[in-house]
């Protein structure tokens, strides 16, 4: 018994049906296509350029500087909101000051900081082996509210040690220009707005928006305004240059001039990092730390 030849497999799309099947199913698709290109790209007829405009970061600098140039003590006060919004951060503290009995600039130290608001708290952590200190660390309320200094060098001839001190000594003492207690970039903006508070000084200041800046040491844009005013009394820098970082709008430096045009402290704030991880944990010495009890003076 012969068997009848099996008739070839069929798709359902061959043969003329078939393929106007298909050629239907890629209008149709292509059609789709177009519709998405023209919602999602906004392209026109056949042939047409399709063009994107992004803002240069020289363009954003230039935009936000004309808003800061049209009202700079105003852009203090909303940089002075926004700091102080700021409950817990991490950063990277440049500082440089005259200091000694015969006032000379120092070697830029380079601090790893912390800050939480409340309770108020600060952490300074010195890595170069220049430096006396490894760490120091201040939180309102503990250590009898003493300043806690775990040293990398003793003095005179003694070991290392955790020094438990007045938190003011430093500044007392020159060996800082401002206590621990008056870090943290709200407080830097609202010193820089004393002036203007004051109705006695506020009609002889003047500041001025200068323009974009590469700002040592860290080498990134930054927004300059300077300030100025007659010698005054109580009023011992008649320059400030203030800097707020041109990418994250954040404080960036300070710089202040005595009358004679010299230099008298310089600061900068970068690599800002805000938390709301830190506990009491992140406020304590790595190594030593008295844990309340005073073991040293």
């Amino acid at each position: 018994m012969r068997s009848e030849p099996s008739a070839p497999n069929r798709s359902p799309h061959s043969g003329p049906a078939g393929l106007w099947h298909r050629a239907a199913t890629g209008q149709v698709l292509t059609a789709a296509a177009i519709a998405i290109m023209t919602i999602l790209g906004g392209c026109g007829a056949p042939g047409a350029k399709i063009e994107s405009r992004v803002e240069t970061p020289q363009e954003q600098y230039a935009r936000e500087g004309q808003r800061i140039a049209a009202d700079p003590v105003a852009c203090l006060r909303r940089l002075k909101t926004r700091c102080d919004a700021m409950e817990q951060y991490q950063l990277t503290f440049y500082r440089q000051e005259r200091l000694g009995v015969v006032p000379q600039l120092t070697d830029m130290e380079i601090i790893r900081a912390r800050f939480r608001k409340t309770p108020f708290s600060v952490k300074f952590e010195w890595d170069d082996e220049r430096m006396p200190f490894f760490e120091s660390v201040y939180v309102a309320g503990q250590n009898d509210g003493k300043l806690l200094i775990r040293e990398r060098h003793g003095l005179l001839f003694m070991p290392p040690q955790v020094r438990i001190l007045d938190a003011d000594l430093p500044t007392r003492i020159g060996k800082a220009k401002n206590p621990i207690t008056s870090f943290g970039l709200a407080q830097v903006t609202s010193r820089s707005l004393d002036a203007f508070d004051d109705p006695k000084t506020a009609k002889v200041m003047t500041i001025k928006y200068e323009g974009v800046v590469d700002l040592d040491p860290m080498h990134r844009p930054a927004h300059h305004l300077v300030v100025q005013r007659p010698p005054m009394p109580g009023y011992q820098y008649t320059r400030q240059d203030f800097y707020i970082d041109a990418e994250t709008l954040l404080p960036s430096g300070t710089d202040l001039w005595l009358k004679d045009g010299t230099l008298d402290a310089r600061y900068r704030y970068t690599d800002v990092r805000e938390r709301t991880d830190f506990t009491d944990a992140d406020f304590r010495l790595d190594k030593d730390h008295p844990d309340g009890k005073r073991n040293t003076r």
